[in-house]
């Protein structure tokens, strides 16, 4: 592997969740598409440990972690700070032979260190491998073994790291962990959190040929976990999440109602098309309809919060108010709306539910 001399482009962790936004799959990780170009480049070498399929799979095997206080306390303070980054610096610089990277170029025309994958067991820094090895188990007790460890920096001397294996995962941003992910089966989610989910569905529209399933349940400190449904329809699938316990509504993806432009790669003129039509709706109407549309399919006020466009998108609002959570709602060319999410994560940073 060859040395990077340029540190890499700034790059948010919420500007690649946008980038995967659009993706009409119910496999939401932010590192999802860096994973398929690096198992793109080493199919010849190995089998991936992460496919679509295996996500699909995965969400039949029926493990549960319950998070009891006493376990949400101590997982909120793992931090891997001391191990990641020298760890990160040296894969960037020196990646081991047996490790996959990928490099874009800068403005300057300089290739610069974008990310990179290592298999869990090839890692030679056994000091951070024991210590990502101890959060790994605190988190899922199961016994299941790591696969896999992707990195990539999104900021100068700033990385993103993530543990995984088939069945699961665990994200860590500057050495926090604040994602964990694992499989799920509906008989082991409490039918109030299911009769919620279909009564959203119910509202996002008529939508015939549906299927439902829980492919996996999120976890984050200090928060009750969050099950993630899939409605497959005729017309595309649809995501809800809804938290364990207080049965509230976080998420929603309603490809359906979408202008799906990822399937209008070789449509450039419809697709500029779409994208300008987006571009040209005013803010004060746009916001209307999404404060409508986030009191019907979640019961969420956004009546008195700040809202603006996001600079890197053209469909995207950012709904902010003092003491609350972040609200991000995405719309399409004709001004309706099909996601709304809350930052969960800004939850877990303040400590509270």
């Amino acid at each position: 592997m060859r040395r990077s001399p340029n540190p890499s482009k700034k790059l948010s962790v919420h500007q690649v969740e946008q980038m995967i936004r659009d993706t009409d799959t119910p496999e939401h990780s932010m590192s999802q598409q860096i994973v398929q170009k690096l198992e793109s480049k080493n199919e010849s070498r190995q089998k991936p440990f992460f496919t679509r399929v295996g996500v699909i799979a995965a969400a039949s095997v029926a493990f549960c972690v319950s998070l009891t206080p006493v376990m949400a306390q101590a997982i909120e303070r793992l931090s891997l700070l001391e191990y990641i980054n020298p760890f990160a610096q040296e894969m960037k610089v020196n990646p081991n032979e047996k490790a996959d990277t990928l490099y874009v170029k800068g403005l300057d025309g300089n290739k610069k260190f974008h990310s990179g994958m290592i298999r869990f067991d090839d890692i030679e820094d056994q000091e951070f491998k024991g210590q990502l090895q101890r959060v790994w188990n605190e988190i899922f007790p199961q016994g299941e073994a790591i696969h896999d460890v992707i990195m990539y920096e999104y900021d100068k001397g700033k990385f993103h790291i993530e543990a995984r294996n088939e069945n699961r995962s665990i994200q860590f941003d500057e050495g926090n962990w604040y994602y964990a992910a694992q499989p799920i089966g509906e008989n082991q989610v409490p039918d109030a959190a299911v009769d919620a989910a279909d009564r959203v569905f119910n509202k996002v529209g008529n939508f015939k040929q549906s299927k439902r399933s829980v492919n996996r349940m999120v976890l984050r400190p200090n928060q009750n976990p969050v099950y993630k449904f899939v409605y497959n329809t005729e017309k595309g699938s649809i995501l809800i999440d809804v938290q364990k316990n207080t049965n509230q509504i976080t998420s929603i993806v309603a490809f359906p109602l979408s202008d799906q432009l990822h399937k209008l790669e070789d449509d450039k003129n419809r697709y500029r098309d779409l994208v300008e039509k987006t571009k040209a709706i005013e803010l004060g109407s746009i916001r209307e309809e999404a404060v409508k549309q986030a009191k019907v399919w979640m019961n969420l006020d956004l009546t008195d919060y700040n809202v603006s466009k996001l600079e890197y998108r053209f469909d995207t609002l950012t709904f902010t108010k003092a003491g609350s959570p972040d609200v991000t709602v995405v719309y399409t060319s004709k001004g309706t709306i099909y996601s709304i999410e809350i930052d969960l994560r800004q939850l877990s940073e303040k400590g509270t539910d």
